[in-house]
């Protein structure tokens, strides 16, 4: 059910107040002049009352009773013209401080919201992410406790998060950096030589520290005006088929990469585009370089949205674990321990950079066997 908005509901109290107490003001009025006419009556001598309530009726009263009328009317004329007064005032200054009672008390309770809200704001600045606050009945509370309660549990999700990768990292890095002090350690006291062989194994275990540092580095960018700039249109074929290129030279042709390109024109940033095709195209070998060709796909799709697709003819993914392979560090251990190695961070690389060109990363099973992953722009 939809809330009125809070200025909505502030008027329509106003406006109730004022109408109630205009109604009981003249209601009040009109009784108190009434009972003051009747007491004033009441106070007059018998003849004088009577001569009275003759002339009310119309009638001609008694001579005598109109003598002793005559002499008491001012006062009683004075009377009933000093009770209206008398009243308004009197049952206004009660009514002003009912009003004020009655205005306070909602007021209160519209204001009990804000504080509540208040309160949990105060709770998250003290780092207590696990906040819920129940919607007021107003529009613009409902909607502040809404965005708090999410905010809440965004930064909840991301404190959590933040904590796993920490200790991911750290995890990461250890087993290289323990390699490194041991080996050099070991060459320091004599007991490993320091020759070409493994010098150049020390220099593999560097170079993995690096890519990882360059990955996460990438990923602190996901989502900042810095990650994805120079943007251009272009044809996503002519870029692939540089990458490609660099690629099997850097992979010393141990892998086939057949391509398939059709026109694809999208705004992309090229350093970011060649960084995620990279990354699909050395995650297709490390888990399927053996299991024959791997395929680049370029072209427009039924709905004439660009997208780049790179397919292997690997075991594939397993079902319960397509949407996992986005998460930071995970791997697949399926098949002979294919991806043991490496950081775990590739796929969720390329789903930064797709985001960060507002395009959609999909990763699934080919139905003829494989892998693949799909970038639509």
């Amino acid at each position: 059910m939809s809330r009125p908005a809070l200025s909505t509901m502030t008027a329509a109290l106003a406006s109730v107040i004022q109408l109630v107490t205009i109604a009981v003001l003249y209601v009040a009025v009109d009784w108190y002049i009434d009972h003051a006419e009747v007491a004033a009556v009441e106070k007059l001598p018998q003849d004088a009352r009577a001569a009275l309530v003759s002339l009310n009726r119309g009638e001609i009263p008694d001579p005598n009773a109109l003598a002793a009328l005559a002499p008491l009317y001012p006062q009683l004329e004075e009377a009933t013209e000093a009770s209206p007064v008398q009243g308004v005032l009197g049952f206004g200054f009660a009514l002003i401080v009912l009003t004020s009672i009655i205005g306070v008390v909602l007021a209160y309770r519209l204001v009990a919201p804000l504080t509540r809200l208040t309160a949990a704001a105060e709770k998250i600045r003290q780092g207590d992410f696990q906040v819920t606050v129940e919607p007021g009945a107003t529009k613009e509370v409902e909607t502040l406790a809404l965005t708090i309660n999410s905010m809440a549990s965004d930064l909840l999700a991301l404190e959590t998060r933040l904590k796993f990768n920490t200790r991911a990292v750290a995890h990461e890095l250890r087993t290289p950096l323990t390699v490194l002090q041991g080996n050099l350690q070991g060459m320091t006291d004599g007991v490993i030589s320091a020759n070409e062989e493994h010098l150049r194994a020390l220099l593999v275990q560097t170079q993995g520290m690096s890519r990882l540092v360059d990955q996460l580095n990438t990923l602190s960018l996901a989502g900042t005006t810095n990650f994805v700039t120079a943007t251009t249109t272009t044809d996503l074929a002519l870029h692939v088929s540089e990458t490609v290129t660099l690629f099997q030279t850097s992979a010393g042709g141990a892998v086939k990469v057949r391509t398939y390109l059709q026109p694809a024109p999208a705004k992309i940033d090229p350093d970011r585009f060649r960084q995620a095709l990279l990354a699909l195209l050395e995650n297709a070998r490390k888990y399927a370089g053996d299991g024959g060709p791997i395929e680049v796909h370029t072209g427009l799709d039924e709905t004439e949205r660009s997208f780049i697709s790179v397919r292997d003819k690997g075991p594939g993914l397993p079902d319960y674990v397509q949407h996992s392979s986005f998460d930071m560090f995970w791997r697949s251990e399926r098949l002979n321990g294919r991806g043991s190695s490496g950081s775990g961070l590739g796929l969720t690389v390329v789903k930064a950079i797709a985001e960060g060109h507002n395009a959609r990363l999909e990763v699934g099973n080919n139905a003829d066997g494989g892998a693949y992953a799909t970038i639509t722009f």
